[in-house]
């Protein structure tokens, strides 16, 4: 085992939200054309646990 192989088994990376920073009015993540406030924002936030009421 190598020394990449074996910091990455005791400090595992976690990936950030890739979604975190995209902006309401900017183009959804996803490809559609749409925007993201009208595409995925809500289930994002369900996914987060952040959603609002």
């Amino acid at each position: 085992m190598g020394l990449v192989e074996l910091l990455n088994k005791v400090f595992p990376h976690k990936d950030p939200d890739p979604h975190r920073g995209l902006g309401r009015n900017e183009l959804c993540w996803c490809g559609s054309g749409k925007k993201y406030k009208g595409c995925h924002l809500q289930a994002d936030e369900k996914k987060r646990g952040s959603g609002r009421k």
